[in-house]
């Protein structure tokens, strides 16, 4: 009588506290990764914390967690994000870009349809719950709607990063193939500025255009943003942060400029924490405010306060000929997916002592030392196949 007592007790306190303490670890969860826990967009109906992170509840959350096991059972790095670039053409001309002058190569082939969705395919197999389309500018691929329908929807969130300029007339067709979240590129709220800094103009205009047809077809939402030193100093981060506001995104996504393609020269990034630190910290008061878009700096996830920087540990970049790099900045070849399997790569790749875990200090291209190996290229003329 007393074991069946206990019995009954002990299911009456997991009826009373179970939703209490689940919420409590999905608050914990996502504060550590995002520096705050509040959901931004509810996207067909289940919450979502951040464009980056699949949505709570769905099938792609779900494949998350039971890769995150399986990653433990195994005792061996596996992929969560990846990025694919899904061309080497653009339509702006950025000043910080790491793609050109870090891995175009105009007398090489981009992959066919075929060949993009086998790869997206891999990758699932590996575990990647989330999915960056990447480009060059990816809207101007004709057949991106095609690339997008690919990804089994029960497994992988995904996510565009673009300009902007194309999104009106091609927001619809993303949307029917399946896309979840979309990234327009703002690197400052003063018009002229941000079209200097990106080389397009009239790019503000039509980003802000592209912002707003994604809002009304359910897009999870958000402004991508590169800061560099200077533009920190002179307040561009909270000008950014404030515009979201009024435009109603859901997300402002801070990326610290990287030492890697147009950038290759700028050795004060390198090494350069003072004002990360200060940027992280200048988040804060505006994920803690709930009128304000959720604030996700890179830096701050790539830190040792979250899962530090995770390239070739749970991250990986394909280029548009299938070249696999450790991330969209380091650009040493470590395979080619037209060549081998992309899980023969992936385990090259991360098994190498570079690799094996996360870096807590921060960005490992942002790292003199780490720079210092044969694992790490920053320079196109000395881009080369990693043995």
């Amino acid at each position: 009588m007393i074991d069946a007592l206990q019995g009954l007790r002990y299911r009456w306190f997991l009826a009373r506290n179970a939703l209490g303490f689940t919420t409590t670890l999905l608050d914990s969860t996502y504060r550590v990764y995002l520096n705050h826990s509040k959901v931004i967009h509810y996207r067909d109906g289940r919450p979502v914390y951040s464009l980056s992170t699949p949505a709570l509840f769905s099938g792609a959350s779900a494949n998350f967690l039971a890769r995150t096991l399986y990653r433990t059972l195994q005792n061996r790095n596996m992929p969560n994000m990846m990025s694919l670039a899904v061309n080497d053409v653009c339509n702006a001309v950025c000043e910080h870009c790491s793609f050109f002058e870090g891995v175009e190569d105009r007398s090489r082939t981009v992959m066919t349809t075929a060949q993009m969705s086998r790869v997206i395919q891999e990758g699932q197999e590996l575990g990647v719950s989330v999915l960056n389309f990447v480009g060059g500018e990816p809207l101007l691929r004709k057949d991106l709607p095609e690339i997008i329908g690919s990804v089994d929807r029960n497994l992988t969130t995904t996510v565009l990063f673009t300009n902007g300029t194309l999104m009106p007339q091609r927001a619809r067709s993303l949307r029917s193939a399946g896309l979840d979240s979309v990234y327009v590129s703002i690197d400052s709220a003063d018009p002229a500025l941000n079209d200097k800094f990106r080389g397009l103009p009239g790019g503000f205009a039509q980003a802000v255009k592209a912002i707003e047809s994604a809002l009304g077809l359910g897009f999870s939402t958000g402004i991508s943003c590169t800061i560099t030193p200077e533009s920190f100093r002179r307040g561009e981060m909270g000008r950014v942060i404030e515009l979201a506001r009024r435009l109603g995104v859901h997300e402002v996504l801070l990326f610290d400029a990287m030492p890697s393609g147009r950038y290759g020269d700028r050795t004060d990034l390198v090494d350069s924490q003072d004002w990360i630190e200060e940027m992280i910290q200048a988040a804060v008061p505006y994920n803690r405010d709930p009128t304000y878009p959720g604030v996700l700096v890179w830096a701050y996830s790539s830190g040792f306060r979250a899962v530090g920087c995770a390239c070739g540990t749970s991250y990986l970049y394909v280029s548009p000929y299938g070249d696999v790099m450790s991330c969209d900045f380091n650009h040493a070849v470590f395979g080619n997916v037209l060549d081998a399997p992309l899980w023969q790569i992936w385990d090259a790749l991360s098994t190498r002592d570079e690799f094996e875990r996360a870096a807590w200090g921060g960005c490992k291209v942002k790292n003199s030392k780490f720079r210092e190996s044969e694992a790490v290229v920053t320079d196109l003329r000395e881009r080369s196949l990693v043995s």
